[in-house]
């Protein structure tokens, strides 16, 4: 009875009370906090970096509020030592106050790694090899042989390149690779695609990229990296087949009208093909 008694109290009611109010207290505290920790709706643009000492880069980003750590190196003989030549995020990203961003700059001489086995691999094998290993993949040349994208050998500056060689780290490498009875091969629908997404779209189609050209909205590195191909040439068409090893030209821009009406148009395309 007693119990019953404490529990329809005055006192018992003021003790939920005061228990009631510190935790909401405590949540807002926590709330509070949590904006502050995670800078909740402060929101900045990434600048670009691109082509900047690893010094001048620290000095923006500190200005900027955001921090910065090198992610990788890599050997461009057109830039100083210690140059930025990529970031993550790229510009024009929007992050929060005190993100960090991964830098790539440039090194001071070449870093060299073994050669991988490419030869009588699949031409997919060998890009996946090419690509873990640090190399790009350069032109794409065909050959008589039976079986088609079979790795006849590979290239480097002109010369045949083995198995087991030192080479510098981001070379580009050229393939040779059997033609097969391959007789054609459709061009891919590159239409907003970026330069680099079409460029590996291209190569894993069993093509070369060849000219790239820039509208007049294309004014810096930041707009060529965030400008996408509106138009291409040849054109994508089920009904055409080119050989394998042909080239493919792109024209890039950032007008978004320009990219809407590309769009349009390949859209209204691929309808008559379907229809």
């Amino acid at each position: 009875m007693k119990s019953v008694n404490f529990f329809t109290s005055k006192l018992f009611l003021i003790q939920i009370g005061i228990a009631l109010l510190i935790t909401i207290v405590l949540i807002w505290i926590t709330l509070i906090s949590l904006r502050w920790y995670t800078h909740h709706g402060e929101e900045l643009e990434v600048p670009d970096l691109y082509g900047m000492s690893i010094e001048e880069a620290g000095n923006k980003l500190e200005t900027e509020q955001l921090v910065f750590s090198i992610y990788d190196s890599i050997y461009n003989p057109k830039f100083a030592p210690g140059t930025v030549l990529d970031q993550r995020p790229l510009a024009g990203a929007v992050v929060k106050r005190k993100r960090s961003l991964f830098l790539t700059i440039n090194a001071n001489k070449p870093e060299q790694v073994r050669f991988p086995n490419l030869v009588d691999n699949s031409f997919r094998q060998a890009y996946e090899l090419l690509i873990t290993n640090g190399f790009q993949i350069g032109k794409l040349e065909y050959a008589e042989n039976q079986f088609f994208n079979l790795v006849l050998f590979p290239k480097y500056n002109g010369d045949t390149i083995f198995a087991g060689s030192m080479v510098d780290k981001g070379a580009s490498i050229d393939l040779v690779l059997g033609k097969g009875d391959n007789n054609g091969t459709i061009a891919p629908n590159l239409i907003g695609k970026t330069k680099s997404q079409a460029k590996e779209k291209i190569i894993l189609s069993n093509m070369n990229l060849g000219k790239i050209q820039f509208d007049q909205s294309i004014t810096s590195h930041f707009d060529s990296i965030q400008s996408k191909v509106w138009k291409q040439y040849p054109s994508f068409d089920n009904d055409q087949r080119i050989q394998p090893g042909s080239k493919i030209d792109i024209w890039l821009t950032r007008d978004s009208v320009k990219l809407q009406r590309a769009d349009s148009l390949q859209q209204l395309s691929l309808s008559n093909l379907l229809y």
